[in-house]
């Protein structure tokens, strides 16, 4: 008994029996009482986060061993676990400003990405999921403040004592390398603006420091990220500078419309894009299964009256009404909209949610809202009676209403040698009248996907974390 004590409290390691449950001297010390009292829930952490443990499944079924992991005088020093608690089925760990983390034996072992594991050099796996025995468990676990490791017992076959599993605090919590909740995430912390922040807060870049400079690059791809709005200027005049400007981010998405296109006045146009009439608020390609995630429209020529650019952040909007309008927010969460492309030679459709959150109660991570390309209603499922119906309608026009007050609206005219940038599902964009007899309007535009754009905010962010906070 007195070997097995100074096993288990030893303060970075321990090597666990499989089938000794923890004396009944430990159970009293403050580490399991943490478990079993848990402190009041620090208000910051977001317990609405996927993956978070909750309820009955948060809790070990039978405690085999309480373990004090690090000295409570360093826990917020080295940002690792305070405790953990192990049963026949999982290593549970809580950490002194996330919460608890519940880490199942069988899904831990598989997120090994030691050498053997996960090739050093495609980053492909070695084994699969499935091939992992139902009866591994931890033989050994030892925590230095910054890296976790444990030791298996019934690894996989071919794996011997040796193996040793370690594992970061980040990776033990964030789903992948582009987790939904960091700064280049899907449920990336916004900066919300409108026409008062956004008339302060613009971001221009050159188009020199955007092209070879990356640490500027890096700075307007986080402004990118953030404010989902940018700017570049001093573009050479050359229509071919849009594609160089987008494939600076990622590769260019192709459409029928072209890898690129113009947005100019042509008879008969197939896009109200390509008169010169006002062209309200919208997002692009709604109708598309997969809709592109930024757009990009460089100026080319601009001399005639009228034509501004006119650009409105549909998440500040959408959190506005999460908090005055919650039940108007609660029904575009499950209304679902028609769009369409019905020409002779292209037909497209769709259906989308106007707003679309990570998870219930969690941030909004798309906006959908098209109107010139609306579809049909007649078959919405959400709008079959009249009183929904009513309510649909109504949340719709709260919608629309607060986007078109002018406190909501950043308005300017482009110039030739200047392009914004700016996020397709979330910044809704429209255009001015404009008189063709006293000059000429012309931009080109281009579409990156935003699993691209995704990707290089997360290299940047990975280069430049200190301006990815």
């Amino acid at each position: 008994m007195v070997r097995l004590l100074r096993s288990v409290l030893r303060p970075c390691r321990l090597a666990i029996p499989r089938t000794v449950s923890a004396p009944s001297s430990l159970l009293s010390r403050g580490a399991y009482r943490a478990y079993s009292q848990p402190a009041e829930p620090d208000p910051a952490v977001n317990n609405d986060r996927p993956h978070a443990p909750s309820g009955p499944s948060a809790q070990p079924r039978k405690p085999k061993t309480v373990v004090n992991l690090g000295a409570s005088d360093n826990l917020a020093k080295a940002q690792g676990p305070a405790a953990a608690m192990i049963d026949e089925d999982a290593l549970y760990i809580t950490h002194p400003s996330e919460g608890p983390r519940t880490l199942m034996h069988r899904l831990l072992r598989d997120a090994c990405k030691c050498p053997r594991c996960v090739d050093p050099h495609s980053k492909q796996r070695n084994h699969r999921t499935s091939d992992i025995p139902p009866s591994i468990q931890p033989r050994e676990i030892k925590w230095n403040g910054r890296i976790l490791e444990v030791q298996w017992i019934n690894d996989l076959p071919g794996f011997d004592e040796s193996h040793t599993s370690r594992y970061t605090w980040r990776e033990l919590t964030e789903a992948h390398p582009n987790d939904l909740h960091s700064t280049s995430g899907l449920g990336r912390r916004r900066q919300l603006w409108d026409k008062a922040v956004m008339d302060k807060r613009q971001h221009w870049v050159s188009y020199n420091k955007y092209m070879n400079d990356e640490p500027k690059f890096s700075a307007a791809m986080r402004q990118l990220a953030s404010q989902g709005l940018i700017f570049v200027k001093g573009i050479p005049d050359s229509r071919e500078m849009v594609e160089r400007i987008a494939t600076r981010m990622g590769p260019l998405r192709n459409t029928f419309y072209g890898s690129t296109f113009d947005v100019r006045t042509v008879p008969n146009a197939a896009n109200i894009a390509y008169t010169n009439g006002f062209l309200g608020f919208h997002m692009d390609l709604m109708y598309m299964n997969e809709v592109p995630g930024y757009q990009l429209l460089h100026c080319l020529r601009n001399s005639c009256d009228g034509g501004e650019s006119l650009f409105a952040d549909a998440f500040c909007v959408a959190e506005y009404m999460r908090s005055r309008h919650p039940k108007e927010f609660k029904i575009l969460t499950n209304l679902f909209l028609s769009y369409e492309y019905n020409h002779e030679n292209h037909v497209y459709g769709n259906y989308r949610r106007v707003f679309e959150t990570a998870y219930p109660g969690g941030p909004v991570v798309h906006v959908n809202y098209s109107p010139p390309f609306q579809g049909s209603l007649l078959t919405s499922q959400p709008l079959r009676n009249p009183e929904a119906l009513d309510a649909g309608m109504a949340a719709l026009k709260v919608f629309a209403d607060l986007l078109q007050q002018e406190s909501n609206i950043f308005e300017l005219k482009l110039n030739p040698g200047e392009c914004v940038i700016f996020e397709n599902r979330r910044i809704v964009h429209a255009r001015r009248q404009f008189n063709t007899a006293t000059g000429q309007r012309w931009l080109a535009g281009a579409y990156v996907d935003e699993d691209d754009l995704r990707s290089r905010f997360a290299v940047m962010r990975r280069k430049y974390s200190a301006d990815w906070v």
